[in-house]
């Protein structure tokens, strides 16, 4: 018996740490694009990079070991129940519940570990990640500010430089003013300038050199005075990073806190009733997730040994996906029932757990007993499937021969050999059939796995924003597209690994080879359907993705429940126009086209001094000019005031905005088109703005729909040398490969986006590289 617990056991283990492996990578994918980001744009260490990403692991852990040992024991007993070893056993006098012994050990481990992970390790590395991130924020506060980007991330304040190199920590073209101005209103401008954190008194300060003060009242401007430094030196936050930390400590999120904490909060009479119930979810969440691995073992056991001799290993996997899916979204609804109230906190939380042990139980007395699982199902099946191969046999039945029998004389059917390029032929189409079939199930696998993960990060959010259900589903269902775009490639080379290692280990591929086909001409099938998911990838981002990403961002707004931001330019009080224009207003009137409170900036397109500035209480868009109602204007000259001229009477005066303008959207990068995110750089260039970033994410709107093929290229030479070893240790090296890919991408483009590399080498060169890697490997082949 020891001899078969401990066969069982590794045979499970394989399955166990490749399917921790996929979804573990498949959760640290973006994790990966952000810390290429820290090492190359803000200078962070290497050492605190891999620090930060050692701290995060423990957050994806605790979800990827259950859903590993789901998908393990699936496919582990699956593969047993499909080549009849587990008939074998059962004939030897073995019942499921003496086999069930070597899965107890393994879910007990697994079980113990996420414990100890879920209530000593997490709340520590969250809070610690959190706190780290603050400090590399406090270290380099240079790099949080974006050029010809308005920061508005200190009270009343609001900055914007004009050009801001990568490769340096200085600032040119500073200007810096009051968020919303009123009465008397101080603006400074200066040459060049940089956040410095002055540690010993702990206040974060911005150093600017060449500086011209202003300050006027704007709406009683007796005088214009100005003041200019050759340096100078502004406090814009005191106590920066103990208010930072302090923020932080009484923002904890629950799953930052420990036990104790969680405990003193259920108990703290001043916390709100919703805060209370809260914590107390909390608490029990963090043995219920725990205890899930064993309730798993328990379920997957009798649902592997039910499956078919043809598909054990696709069945387990489609089922673990399935299993995953309902328990996270079973837990998801008792916890936001818990929260609110509707129903009691241990029995919402616990729900999902105590349905899928009665069930386990259930499956496994009848698996045990020899009884059908599903009973009522293979009962209508087996009434419904005669009359549908009737059917069908008479679809297909030729139709002499449906005349024959009929009575009828037939006629005489003359068949000739088809002729034509033998392209699609019967292998080819099967091959293509495996393909699909397979990709389908990577696919939404992958979906899935990173919708539970999101859905798991973002529920304290929701609880604490209380939006509708509505809202939830349409934010995921919006965001499936984007995640669809995202994981295609992955989807490409698993599929493609997993599809030619079933062929080899079922001998096809020999079989192929010793009809005289060669492994060129069987791949054909495989990269057309590569080349598909390329063509539908590219239709995606070009028709699709930039409206749905438009709304994934409003409907996360409503979730996170902070203030909605507006993507309407006419919502915003400042504006950066074309070229060498700043505007700032109290409020836009669409219907008769005018702003209220308006000033406008102007600068020199090359040394960004300000040279004019404007005010009036309203100007209102006529013809095709803007016509200025009481205000003044002010010329400038190095800092000193040329010219100061008050107005009462109407003036009309040009500017290149029109309301236009101000009625149309800001939108990102993914909610642009290729042809709009075009446009927008060509504008922004043309004002004299450097950006890389905005090159980077166009031409990756080209490149990384061609991820797909590449993967598959990628994909072919390997799952053809991997030979008999199958498709588990093909998705096994698929991974390892996505995982040196998506590193060398994500350490490019990033290269490219701080001017290191031209952008279009940048997100090209990754492809192209592995690409003629591929190509090198596949010619080597023998065949």
């Amino acid at each position: 018996m020891r001899t078969l617990y401990r066969y069982v056991f590794r045979e499970l283990l394989g399955p166990f740490t490749l399917g921790a492996m996929v979804f573990t990578f498949l959760l640290l994918l973006q994790l990966l694009f952000n810390l290429a980001r820290l090492i190359i744009v803000n200078e962070v260490p290497v050492g605190q990079v891999g620090l930060l990403l050692a701290r995060s692991l423990p957050n994806i852990v605790v979800l990827t070991i259950p859903m590993g040992l789901l998908f393990g024991i699936l496919v582990g007993m699956g593969r047993l129940a499909a080549d009849s070893e587990l008939t074998a056993i059962r004939a030897a006098g073995i019942s499921l519940l003496q086999l069930y012994r070597p899965i107890l050990r393994l879910s007990s481990v697994m079980a113990v570990a996420t414990a100890a992970i879920y209530l000593f390790v997490l709340p520590w590395t969250n809070s610690a990640v959190q706190l780290q991130l603050l400090e590399i924020a406090a270290r380099s506060p240079t790099k949080q500010v974006q050029a010809r980007q308005f920061f508005e991330e200190w009270v009343g304040k609001v900055l914007y430089v004009f050009d801001a190199p990568a490769d340096e920590k200085r600032w040119y073209g500073v200007f810096l003013a009051e968020d919303l101005p009123t009465g008397v209103t101080k603006v400074t401008t200066a040459r060049a300038g940089e956040l410095r954190l002055d540690v010993d008194n702990d206040r974060l300060l911005l150093v600017l050199e060449d500086a011209v003060v202003h300050e006027v009242d704007l709406e009683n401007p007796g005088r214009y005075p100005t003041t200019s430094f050759q340096s100078s030196t502004q406090v814009l936050e005191d106590q920066f990073t103990s208010k930072q930390r302090e923020k932080f400590g009484f923002s904890k999120d629950p799953r930052s806190m420990s036990i104790a904490e969680l405990l003193a909060q259920r108990s703290r009479s001043q916390a709100s009733p919703m805060l209370q119930r809260t914590a107390l979810a909390e608490l029990h969440k963090r043995f219920a997730i725990p205890v899930i691995c064993l309730v798993f073992a328990l379920l997957a056991l009798p649902l592997a040994a039910s499956v078919r001799r043809t598909s054990g290993r696709s069945s387990g996997f489609a089922l673990s996906v399935g299993i995953i899916v309902l328990y996270w979204v079973l837990l998801a609804n008792g916890e936001e029932g818990a929260v609110t109230g509707r129903w009691p906190v241990g029995i919402s939380i616990w729900f999902a757990n105590i349905l899928f042990t009665a069930l386990g139980l259930l499956l496994l007395w009848r698996r045990n007993s020899d009884r059908s699982l599903f009973g009522a199902l293979r009962w209508l099946s087996r009434k419904v499937r005669p009359r549908g191969r009737s059917l069908a046999a008479r679809a297909r039945r030729p139709r002499g021969a449906r005349s024959a029998a009929s009575g009828r004389p037939s006629a005489v059917t003359l068949r000739l050999p088809s002729l034509g390029w033998g392209l699609p032929n019967l292998l080819d189409r099967y091959v293509f059939r495996t393909f699909v079939g397979v990709f389908a199930l990577v696919q939404l696998s992958l979906i899935a796995v990173f919708m539970v993960a999101n859905l798991t990060e973002t529920m304290d959010e929701i609880l604490r924003s209380s939006v509708g259900k509505s809202v939830v589903v349409d934010y995921y269902k919006y965001l499936s597209l984007q995640v669809f775009y995202d994981v295609a490639p992955i989807a490409v080379l698993l599929t493609t690994l997993v599809t030619f290692g079933l062929l080899s280990r079922s001998n096809e591929v020999t079989a192929a080879k010793a009809l005289g086909i060669s492994l060129y001409r069987l791949s054909i099938p495989a990269a057309v359907a590569a080349a598909g998911v390329t063509l539908v990838s590219f239709g995606l981002q070009a028709a699709v993705l930039p409206a749905s990403n438009q709304k994934v961002a409003r409907l996360k707004d409503q979730i996170w429940g902070a203030k909605i931001r507006t993507y309407r330019r006419a919502d915003r009080n400042w504006l950066f126009g074309q070229g060498r224009y700043i505007y700032n207003y109290r409020s836009y009137d669409p219907e008769a086209r005018a702003l209220n409170n308006l000033q406008v900036f102007e600068f020199d397109a090359d040394t960004f001094e300000l040279t004019r500035r404007l005010y009036s209480s309203r100007a209102q868009y006529i013809g095709d000019a803007w016509l200025f109602e009481p205000g003044w204007t002010a010329q400038f000259s190095r800092g000193e005031v040329l010219d100061f001229t008050k107005f009462d009477a109407p003036s009309i005066d040009a500017y290149p905005e029109t309301p236009e303008y101000f009625e149309s959207e800001l939108r990102l990068p993914d909610a642009m088109s290729y042809r709009e995110l075009e446009e927008y750089i060509a504008e922004l260039e043309g004002s004299g703005r450097r950006v890389p970033e905005m090159r980077i994410q166009l031409y990756k709107k080209i490149s990384f729909p061609v991820i797909c093929f590449v993967m598959a290229l990628v994909a072919l030479p390997f799952s053809f040398r991997l030979g008999r070893r199958g498709a588990l240790y093909g998705a096994g090296f698929g991974v390892v490969l996505g995982m040196v890919f998506f590193a060398v991408f994500a350490f490019c483009t990033t290269l490219g986006e701080t001017g290191a590399l031209p952008p279009l080498a940048a997100v090209w060169s990754p492809n192209l590289a592995f690409a003629l890697c591929a190509v090198y490997l596949f010619l080597g082949l023998e065949t």
